[in-house]
């Protein structure tokens, strides 16, 4: 086949490449190690600054150091108990400390195929790079690397910039010969080996270092690694995915081999290995020394929920670190890919996390949540699913978040986070948040309001709107109204306060309405739906006399020195007025004394308890969220895709009792029954009704049918008297009344009538 000739265009900047190189690698060499930061090199790079010794350490230091998480709770000796290491997510990562951390094979194997002057070069080879370069701008069809070990490190660790763009190459060329003059060879070759990405393990995850891929590969230590082992992973560096031995149905596994064995006659070239060495490593089976699935156990396995929430937050927390405003990197589109990058700085740096989780509470409502449930599988598209739940409690006082539940299955069986990930629709458990607080706080109603509970239309056309028992009740009172969640009053609320009015409300507590969302968001059709950490937030918003905090899992990040760089603040927003707060945890207690949330209040005694069912479309989710002076508890149940929860009405009013009352017995500092909701006093009110003419209409219409009702009946009554026929004449025999049988005469005192006998005679 014959190659197809480059355009000028082309051509030109493949010789121009060539040319650059030159030009750098003579500049360099002419410069010198100490002065690359000067003059003409200088100008070339000219964002790049001249890096000391703690800028390259900075960067490496990220490939060794392991990050930490700790729960709430101290030992003993009044240091804080560690959850476990960290990671990034999907990564195993698993640095050596020095080259005597791996077998002697291995180090002779990468010297051999990557870069076989590395103990003699200052860094780069000029040679490689230029041969390289003239490869390129004739378009060879067989390359070799013009990169050593050190340009390599420079390139993954330092830069971390993979584009062939010139000036990165310039970059990589000064840095290079730089980073050697301050390290000793062996330091850079560590440094190296941990920074190499192997693709993934048996163990399912990504390979980063020698030490991860000896174990995920082959389940052995990086020292103990035998001759063909050491061969094969050196040898996958070059494409590690294609090379993966298992990846692409075996045969990413025939291309590794054939890798292996170049790597073993470079070494045989080099006289690193003899050829005896050389032939029994090529008759070792690879296939059969791999690494099984069932070798390993998750890391995470006992709190896997728990460490991948703190990878996201980690991440954000450092990012307010360097501030970065998270908003703005979501309007631009950066969000994401700047979210990845810092869970990589958090996994890997070195960082301490310290946690409001509360182990003791975390295990036994985990425990607990699901004890006497019933749980029914139902099918999506092939897949059997049961019902889930996500539970969170919060410390009213601060916002942290205490212990969470992320649903009923193991995490290897579903790894969706119910509480702190999960959105869904809040049904009537939005009610005291978008519609009755923000109702008193804006002088609509107050908790005795009475509103018309009718039939009324839908704004976009669609029908009407239903109680869930599809009656109405005529005029109720506001508190009788959210007691027992009737739709209407809600509605009408939210419409006469302003449908901007109240989502104001839900932007200051956290939870955002989206812009499709239109007024039947006051019975819970919100467009999006809501997490449970962020509903928990939002009710702990009227526990606290009106001011919201932001929910948060980690309280403070020390680096690998021991210094705090970063304390999460509370920081109050006042979004009610404590006396709104208060007549809106009144309102609540209802809920619980005969309302729509009498099986949790008649199951949980002793506390000053308030709290709200909430059930959407189709019965499809489930919550109950409840709250004392001290903590917030919310818990949705559901099915991860829309099937009914008919048969499941108290799914989670029974997990929610479960879950306080575990929480109650581990940790009961929380749970203090003497602690009450204080009144604030100056309480408003005197809002007598809403649309009174509509409800003076509705009474007089009301009047009059009860008036005709009346009058019907009384005429009905009176028909029926005068339909009744004349009693016939008495019998002859019948005595008539003043005469016989009168009580004087025949008759009896029991003042039964009865005839005389015999009867008189009569004459003829």
């Amino acid at each position: 086949m014959r190659r197809r000739r480059p355009d000028k265009k082309s051509l030109g900047r493949r010789i121009f490449y060539v040319l650059f190189t030159i030009v750098v690698i003579g500049l360099v060499m002419a410069v010198g190690a100490i002065g690359v930061g000067a003059g003409i090199v200088s100008a070339m790079v000219k964002d790049e600054k001249v890096r000391s010794k703690e800028d390259f350490q900075r960067d490496l230091n990220s490939l060794s150091q392991t990050s930490y998480a700790y729960f709430l709770n101290r030992d003993k000796n009044g240091k804080h108990i560690p959850i476990g290491s960290m990671r990034m997510e999907g990564n195993d990562r698993q640095p050596i400390k020095s080259v005597k951390d791996v077998s002697p094979y291995l180090i002779d194997a990468f010297i051999s195929i990557e870069d076989h002057e590395f103990y003699q070069h200052n860094g780069i080879v000029p040679r490689s790079l230029l041969r390289a370069a003239y490869q390129q701008a004739v378009n060879a069809d067989v390359t070799t690397g013009g990169s050593t070990i050190t340009q390599q490190l420079v390139k993954n660790v330092i830069l971390k910039d993979f584009d062939k763009k010139l000036e990165r190459k310039a970059k990589e060329i000064i840095l290079a010969i730089r980073l050697d003059s301050m390290y000793k060879k062996d330091e850079i070759l560590v440094y190296y080996m941990n920074s190499v990405l192997f693709g993934d393990g048996a163990n399912g995850r990504r390979l980063y270092g020698v030490q991860a891929a000896a174990k995920g590969i082959f389940n052995v230590d990086a020292k103990n690694l035998n001759l063909a082992q050491s061969a094969y992973i050196a040898g996958m560096v070059q494409r590690p995915n294609d090379m993966n031995p298992f990846s692409d149905n075996g045969k990413g596994l025939e291309r590794g081999i054939k890798r292996m064995k170049l790597v073993l006659a470079k070494m045989l070239e080099n006289n690193k290995i003899t050829k005896e060495q050389y032939d029994e490593a090529l008759k070792f089976d690879i296939k059969k020394s791999l690494a099984k699935p069932q070798d390993f156990t998750n890391s995470y396995e006992k709190y896997p929920f728990i460490m991948h929430a703190l990878e996201e937050e980690a991440a954000e927390a450092l990012m307010e670190k360097d501030n970065l405003n998270i908003e703005e990197l979501s309007r631009q589109g950066k969000y994401k890919a700047t979210l990845e990058e810092y869970k990589k700085k958090a996994m890997t740096g070195g960082y301490h996390f310290y946690t409001t989780i509360d182990r003791d509470m975390y295990e036994a409502v985990n425990a607990e949540a699901t004890k006497k449930l019933s749980f029914h599988n139902r099918t999506y598209k092939g897949k059997k699913g049961q019902e889930q739940l996500g539970a969170v409690i919060i410390d009213n006082q601060t916002g942290a978040v205490l212990a969470f539940v992320s649903g009923t299955n193991s995490f290897d069986a579903n790894q969706k986070d119910h509480a702190l990930d999960a959105t869904n629709q809040p049904g009537s458990a939005i009610k005291p948040l978008l519609v009755y607080g923000p109702g008193i706080e804006e002088r609509v109603i107050s908790p005795e309001t009475m509103i018309l509970d009718e039939r009324i239309p839908k704004a976009d056309g669609s029908g009407y709107y239903k109680n869930a028992d599809n009656k109405y009740r005529g005029p109720v009172s506001a508190t009788l109204a959210l007691k027992f969640s009737i739709n209407t009053p809600a509605i009408k609320i939210f419409n006469h306060m302003g449908h901007q009015t109240g989502f104001e409300y839900l932007k200051k507590m956290g939870i955002p309405p989206s812009p499709n969302d239109t007024e039947s968001a006051a019975i819970g059709g919100s467009y999006k739906g809501y997490t449970v950490e962020k509903m928990a937030a939002a009710y702990a918003t009227l526990a606290d006399e009106g001011n919201y905090k932001k929910p948060y899992i980690i309280s403070k990040i020390v680096d690998s020195d021991g210094n705090v760089i970063w304390e999460h603040k509370v920081k109050p927003t006042r979004v009610f007025s404590p006396q709104t707060a208060y007549q809106t945890t009144r309102m609540l207690r209802q809920v619980l004394n005969g309302g729509t949330g009498t099986y949790v209040g008649a199951r949980i005694n002793g506390y000053d308890l308030a709290g709200k069912t909430g059930t959407t479309s189709e019965d499809r989710d489930k919550w109950f969220i409840g709250y004392t002076p001290q903590i917030t508890l919310a818990v949705w149940g559901g099915y991860d895709y829309n099937h009914p929860m008919t048969h499941n009405q108290k799914f989670a009013m029974q997990a929610w009792v479960n879950i306080f009352r575990a929480a109650a017995e581990a940790s009961p500092e929380y749970f203090d029954k003497q602690r009450r909701f204080e009144n604030p006093g100056g309480l408003p009110g005197g809002i007598e009704c809403l649309e009174c003419d509509r409800i003076e209409e509705y009474l007089r219409k009301k009047q009059e049918e009860e008036q005709k009702k009346l009058e019907e009946e009384k005429k009905r009554q009176e028909e029926e008297k005068k339909g009744q026929q004349p009693p016939p004449p008495p019998h002859p025999w019948e005595p008539r009344p003043g005469g016989p049988g009168d009580g004087n005469d025949g008759g009896n005192d029991d003042g039964k009538v009865r005839l005389p006998w015999p009867p008189p005679r009569r004459d003829s």
